[in-house]
């Protein structure tokens, strides 16, 4: 009884926090001069030309097989890699291979002559930012967003080259200024899967990756489609948290991820880059730092100590950046972990308070 009565609390006092205002400034410190990140230092992108990621990478793909086979889970990783197809075909690796191509074409892609809806070709321009951003957040929701919000384009956010895993060119990124905005869409992880098993949790990611796909293409396309231009994105061309927290879709986390009220930090990040003027969205704040200082069962869970106790602006490894005052995640430490496993990880998000299912009404 006095369990139940303790979660009673618990769950009130996490019901305050979740009620989210609007604040002037997002809820990060920059503390240092700021410079965009490479593409080619992020985890996975050093799995294709740093020797001891390439290794690790080997290492992965053995430990899987054997996992496999001793385990008998042959039906699961089936399940999990399938939700997984859309991302790594036609979504590039959920865009950590490049962007600007597949689904995350930057050009609306070749429709068959057979399709019987002409081409529009008399376009409206709209000119009511406040207006058309409604109907923006209301088509990213229709093609399967499950949170929408607009930010005005930093680009500090943007990387500073784009790294193609497959050729290995780093080729710098030069957005023209007439891109000033971008739509930032959160796909939900469906919380039964997740929370079944690691694999199942890593099927939920790769559904939610395959998702932002479809969704970030058709939204990009419905931008096309009114006269403007859109840039799809997955995790390519920009730094998808900070985005997102500028669109005020929630606040960063201890976990390094970005917490939402709605869902925590069990989901996954899109963007669309466009030209069209917009209204942006402001930020928003409901407790997440302050709540982050005092909880800490990400850092004390997780299997690798990843996670630090303490906040700094410096770049712990080759893939933080720096001169944003936040608890920086160990990326390496968490790959080898995946390594070791044959299977990604998500514990920390498992474990976040601000993760559990959604209660309905």
């Amino acid at each position: 009884m006095v369990k139940y009565f303790s979660l009673v609390l618990f769950l009130s006092k996490l019901g305050k926090l979740l009620k989210a205002k609007i604040v002037e400034k997002p809820k990060y410190a920059v503390v240092g001069p700021l410079k965009r990140f490479n593409q080619k230092h992020t985890v996975l992108s050093r799995t294709s030309w740093d020797p001891s990621f390439q290794r690790l990478k080997s290492k992965y793909q053995k430990t899987r097989e054997e996992r496999i086979r001793k385990e008998n889970v042959i039906e699961d990783y089936a399940l999990r890699d399938s939700s997984w197809y859309v991302a790594n075909t036609l979504g590039t690796f959920a865009g950590f291979m490049h962007g600007n191509k597949g689904l995350y074409s930057w050009k609306s892609l070749e429709v068959s002559k057979e399709n019987l809806d002409s081409e529009m070709k008399s376009r409206k321009k709209i000119r009511k930012p406040a207006t058309v951003s409604e109907k923006i957040k209301s088509a990213g929701k229709f093609y399967g967003a499950d949170l929408v919000g607009i930010a005005r384009l930093n680009e500090f956010w943007v990387y500073s080259y784009s790294y193609n895993r497959s050729t290995e060119q780093n080729r710098p990124i030069r957005l023209p200024q007439r891109y000033e905005f971008a739509v930032v869409m959160a796909i939900e992880m469906e919380y039964d899967t997740f929370a079944m098993s690691d694999i199942g949790a890593s099927a939920a990611t790769g559904l939610g990756y395959s998702k932002m796909a479809f969704v970030s293409s058709l939204l990009a396309q419905f931008i096309r489609n009114i006269g403007y231009e859109a840039l799809p994105c997955g995790n390519d061309t920009a730094l998808s948290i900070p985005l997102a927290i500028d669109a005020g879709l929630g606040e960063l986390g201890r976990n390094g991820l970005l917490i939402t009220p709605d869902f925590g930090s069990r989901v996954r990040l899109c963007k669309v880059i466009t030209n069209l003027p917009l209204k942006e969205d402001k930020p928003s704040s409901f407790g997440v730092q302050e709540y982050c200082e005092k909880c800490k069962k990400c850092l004390e869970s997780c299997p690798v100590q990843a996670i630090r106790e303490d906040k700094t602006a410096e770049a712990i490894t080759t893939s933080n950046n720096s001169g944003v005052l936040k608890w920086p995640v160990n990326g390496e430490k968490c790959f080898r972990f995946w390594c070791e496993t044959g299977i990604d990880c998500s514990v920390c998000i498992k474990v976040c308070p601000y993760s559990t299912k959604r209660k309905s009404g």
